[in-house]
């Protein structure tokens, strides 16, 4: 038994309701605001006059990329080609003779001298005997050079889904798109089940610094398999090292998912499986988000769909046989447009939602058309701070009207839970929480506010970590809120974010983060 006390414990039962202590057992809440004189041989917790939410949790992260990232060479803080490049001659040096690289997150868009993608030739100049792969910051795009290709035996082919990028000459590029990615990343050794969970308490253990309790990822394709990437999991997250993870299927891997004894929401209280997820589009950074209305110095490009109208029939209707809902990640607004239509003709089980990820581009038409539907908003507040006002340049005056249409959502009546889509972004709440009120950009943080009638208030944009993603997972009566049966996860702040200047939320510090009743931060090795 603990009481948790000398702090403001904000319920996200209603705006404005706060406690003054919290008894828990068994890592369950039990009372709110009680008499400690009453429970004389309970453990009294002092939180020092700190900030306390339910646990904050990133609704949409991929754990294992974003502990893959903490553990490799990373990109995404260069401001140059120049700089990247040198970075990797540096890791190159240290490797023994034609040892193979993989490099995580550039984004050209940050580089001063020359923002284009990374070549061939330019990997070439690094090294022309160690096989090198860069994956860009989106996950949609990677860069090879001539040791890889040849390692790998990459020849110039159709790729259902992706593409490999040639020059005017017809020359293969070195970059790879969508589909097309895994033919130079799936040459790479498949990672056992210790170096799995070694990069998931990776991602845990620094989640846990930014105040994050759990989280929707999807893992169970990319490192071994569905089966043993969901024993990695299982292996590693518990009540000895409790973080709770809802887990999407990726389609790909929906064969053994059927095979398996495995179902929706199947798990404990650490690890489940969530939806079928599906990818539909790419990015704008890649060129590759499908849009009505094309790019700016292309309007006949329009982008790319990544399964035909039949193959995207199929998976829907296979899901909803098994007995899932669907996640779909969509950036343009045509593939929101025909996404929704779909899901039209294949709705879910009631009770069921399918979640729209990321919906950056949409219209008044699109959100009326999909009034009423059962749809979860999957968003990502920090994508806003990152992508404008860059992508309004490669889309031009023609882009969808309602960009990052938060605001609008939700006075349609949808659900909204947010997320980092991390290693792409940095997966501190605090983050998208300044993003989703402020709507600055990350070159001038106290600058220009881009469609600032979609701003959430304070209130709303923590909703999202909190009330919206126990929503996302099913969970609205047991998470989410301080409140009696719902579990003891806890994030506590040094400051309160509904009196400091709104400005300041990104640079809030967390204190300690509490999970199952067990404090992982600052406490946790």
């Amino acid at each position: 038994m603990k009481i948790y006390e000398n702090a403001k414990f904000y319920t996200m039962q209603r705006e404005g309701d706060f406690v003054r202590n919290v008894f828990v057992q068994d890592g369950v809440i039990q009372t709110l605001d009680v008499d400690p004189e009453a429970y004389p041989d309970a453990e009294r917790v002092d939180l020092d006059g700190k900030t306390v939410f339910p646990g904050f949790v990133d609704s949409h992260i991929h754990l294992l990329w974003y502990g893959q990232a903490l553990d490799r060479l990373n990109l995404s803080e260069t401001t140059s080609k120049r700089e990247a490049l040198e970075l990797i001659r540096r890791r190159v040096a240290d490797l023994e003779a034609e040892a193979w690289l993989f490099v995580e997150g550039y984004d050209e868009n940050k580089w001063s001298d020359d923002a284009t993608l990374l070549t061939r030739w330019d990997l070439d100049g690094v090294s022309e005997t160690h096989p090198i792969l860069v994956r860009r910051i989106d996950y949609h795009s990677v860069s090879v050079n001539s040791a890889l290709i040849d390692a790998a035996k990459l020849v110039r082919q159709e790729v259902s889904g992706g593409e490999m990028v040639l020059d005017e000459s017809g020359v293969f590029t070195g970059i790879l798109r969508d589909n097309a990615t895994y033919l130079a990343t799936d040459r790479f050794p498949v990672p056992t089940n210790e170096a799995i969970s070694a990069w998931l308490k990776l991602a845990v253990r620094d989640l846990w610094e930014k105040g994050v309790t759990g989280a929707h990822s999807e893992d169970l394709h990319y490192f071994n398999g569905f089966e043993g990437t969901l024993q990695a999991f299982r292996d590693t997250l518990s009540e000895d090292f409790p973080f709770r993870a809802q887990l999407l299927i990726h389609n790909a891997e929906f064969d053994v998912f059927e095979d398996s004894d495995e179902r929706f929401m199947d798990g404990d209280s650490f690890v489940e499986l969530d939806s079928m997820k599906i990818f539909y589009d790419g990015t704008v950074g890649s060129r590759t988000a499908y849009m009505s209305a094309g790019y700016h110095d292309n309007p006949e490009e329009h982008g790319l769909k990544i399964q035909t109208d039949e193959e995207f029939e199929k998976l829907v209707k296979r899901a909803r046989k098994a007995g899932l809902p669907v996640a779909i990640h969509i950036l343009g607004d045509a593939a929101f447009r025909d996404v929704i239509r779909m899901l039209k003709k294949y709705p879910p089980k009631a009770g069921q939602h399918d979640r729209m990820i990321h919906t950056p581009w949409l219209t008044d038409e699109l959100i009326e058309e999909a009034k009423g539907m059962p749809l979860l908003f999957d968003i990502q507040p920090q994508f806003l701070s990152s992508d404008l006002p860059w992508a309004l340049d490669v889309l031009g005056e023609n882009h969808p009207p309602r960009a990052f249409a938060w605001k609008t959502l939700l006075e349609n009546g949808f659900e909204l839970a947010g997320g980092s889509d991390a290693p792409i972004e940095i997966p501190n709440p605090l983050y998208g929480i300044h993003a989703a009120v402020l709507r600055t950009a990350n070159s001038d943080l106290t600058g220009k506010r881009y469609f600032e009638t979609e701003a959430l208030s304070v209130y709303e944009a923590i909703e999202l970590y909190t009330t919206g993603s126990a929503k996302a997972s099913y969970k609205p009566d047991s998470r989410g809120k301080l409140a009696p049966g719902f579990a003891a996860d806890f994030t506590v702040l040094e400051a309160d974010p509904f009196e400091i200047a709104r400005e300041n939320l990104r640079s809030i510090k967390v204190a300690k983060t509490i999970v199952n009743d067990r404090e992982v931060y600052p406490n946790e090795g």
